[in-house]
């Protein structure tokens, strides 16, 4: 479940109070209850003009009063120039502060999964990459689908484009939205990305990048048509694509709204092309541009976030995959050790005199990136003490 679709007390005072935040606020216990509606859908730590901006109906002297009760009251607490949800806080709105978290998918397939079904550790999210299963003109069955499932956590069936356009042939999957939704049928997987083209390799390579956003806006409404024929369309998550621009992302979301795919039908949208950014000023920029875009109650994935910029942006985002974990210890034989001390990984290089298997360091990297993940949820939990 994701922290929109259980609220608990808040919802329930509401209706007791019949309160509508999206209509005038009227009396002491409205501005109250809207503000704290507020930390749900936007985060644990908001600063006063996030608030302020939000709360379009009340002026900045009722919103600062309405703040310093609730810090009175010991629902918020100041933090420099936020303002930041407590325990009392965070049980009044939700319950449950592992929900201020993004959720993990681990990315990998072959030994990667291996590792981790022997691993023993549950439940597990897993994002599997539709081109790797893809050839002679089908998807081939593989134990990767068995083992993604046996984890017990989430299911992520992603389009593979990585696989088909490293050489960017054409624009063309190889493999129809049919035969791609049939697969996500046929994996049970919980959610399923659009076809979309990856514009971080494209671009650079000679695809203009509004002609990929183009694309990717066809291919992605083609894709959510048949899944709603097929009544799966609660399953999709359109991919919003761009490159070097935020405003390339935002233009890919208006142009799926000319097509009537809306923040309105679909509650959780992905992030292409941040996966290579090298400025993690861009991938916080194109975060915040299109969170603001898509408003209150929406879930963004990024797909490949790297993890230099997970920091940056751990606070925003509802979900993020990485196979970080995997690169290391197959490309380079190194090890990540996660230091909370610095929030940074550190690279073990494996000694030439004694050879480690790439399982062992796939487990050794896969244990690390959960208490990456950890460490910075804690991180965000501690601020609501």
């Amino acid at each position: 479940m994701s922290r929109f679709e259980d609220l608990i007390m808040l919802e329930l005072l509401k209706r007791l109070l019949e309160i509508t935040c999206e209509e005038e606020r009227k009396g002491p216990y409205a501005a109250v209850i809207c503000i704290l509606e507020l930390f749900l859908f936007k985060g644990p730590c908001l600063t006063f003009e996030d608030i302020q901006s939000s709360y379009r109906k009340g002026r900045k002297g009722h919103t600062k009063r309405t703040l310093e009760r609730l810090v009175q009251k010991g629902f918020v607490k100041k933090i420099n120039d936020e303002y930041c949800l407590t325990t009392a806080g965070l049980v009044l709105i939700q319950g449950d502060p592992l929900h201020f978290c993004p959720t993990l998918f681990l990315a990998g397939a072959d030994s990667a999964l291996k590792v981790a079904s022997e691993l023993g550790i549950k439940p597990l999210n897993w994002l599997l990459s539709a081109g790797r299963y893809w050839g002679n003109g089908e998807f081939k069955y593989s134990h990767d689908f068995e083992a993604a499932r046996s984890l017990g956590g989430l299911l992520f069936l992603d389009s593979g484009a990585q696989q088909f356009y490293s050489k960017f042939g054409n624009l063309d999957y190889p493999y129809s939205p049919r035969q791609y939704l049939d697969l996500a049928l046929k994996i049970r997987a919980d959610y399923v990305a659009t076809l979309d083209l990856p514009l971080d390799i494209l671009t650079p390579r000679g695809l203009p990048a509004a002609d990929g956003i183009k694309r990717t806006v066809e291919l992605g409404v083609e894709t959510i048509a048949l899944a709603e024929s097929m009544e799966i369309s609660g399953k999709v998550v359109p991919v919003l694509q761009g490159f070097n621009d935020a405003s390339q992302w935002l233009e890919c979301l208006d142009q799926y709204k000319e097509h009537g795919v809306s923040p309105q039908k679909f509650k959780y949208w992905g992030l292409g092309s941040l996966c290579m950014a090298k400025s993690m000023k861009l991938v916080e920029a194109v975060i915040r541009a299109v969170k603001k875009a898509l408003g209150e109650g929406i879930r963004i994935h990024v797909f490949g976030l790297s993890m230099n910029s997970l920091r940056r942006v751990y606070g925003l985002i509802s979900s993020y995959d990485t196979s970080a974990w995997v690169y290391w210890a197959k490309m380079d034989g190194a090890v990540l050790l996660w230091s909370s001390r610095k929030k940074s990984f550190i690279h073990m290089q494996s000694r030439d005199g004694r050879r480690y298997t790439t399982e062992d360091l796939l487990e050794a990297n896969l244990k690390n990136i959960i208490e990456m993940h950890n460490d910075l949820c804690r991180g965000i939990i501690l601020k609501m003490q």
